[in-house]
C-alpha cells in the first residue's frame, strides 16, 4: 500500500511539474482540484467505452478508448473531467478481450461521469 500512495505520489509530483494549462481565448482558467480530493486507490472506468483525450474536453484530440474495468489513476481535475494514467494495459485488468492498444503509463483526459472510485482493500 505504501508503494502503491508513493507511485501515487511521485507521479502527481512529475505531472504537475510538467502540466501546461491549456486555456480557451476568453475563459479564465478554472482551479485545479487539490491532490486530497483524488481516490489514493484510483478509479475504475464506468462505461462500455470512454474516449482518452489529450485535454479536458470534447475539442481536443482522441488518444484511444478505454472499456470497462480499465483501472487508472487521476492526478488533476478541470471542468468535470480528469486528467488520468492507466495502471495496466488497456483491457489486461478487467479480464476482457477489448483493448484499445494503449498501454499502462499512459497519461490523458477522461469524462469524471463515467470513473468509479476503486475501494482500497488491505491483505494482511
Amino acid at each position: 500500500m505504501k508503494r502503491l500512495i508513493l507511485t501515487t505520489a511521485a507521479v502527481a509530483a512529475v505531472l504537475s511539474g510538467t502540466a501546461i494549462p491549456q486555456a480557451t481565448a476568453g475563459t479564465p482558467e478554472q482551479p485545479t482540484s487539490a491532490r486530497a480530493d483524488f481516490s489514493d486507490c484510483g478509479y475504475v472506468v464506468t462505461t462500455d467505452a470512454v474516449r482518452l483525450r489529450t485535454g479536458p474536453g470534447t475539442r481536443y484530440t482522441t488518444l484511444g478508448l478505454l472499456h470497462r474495468g480499465d483501472a487508472v489513476y487521476a492526478t488533476q481535475a478541470r471542468r468535470g473531467w480528469y486528467r488520468v494514467r492507466l495502471m495496466f494495459d488497456s483491457g489486461s485488468a478487467s479480464g476482457t478481450r477489448k483493448s484499445s492498444g494503449l498501454r499502462e503509463g499512459t497519461t490523458g483526459w477522461v469524462v469524471k461521469r463515467a470513473l468509479r472510485a476503486s475501494v482500497c482493500t488491505q491483505l494482511d
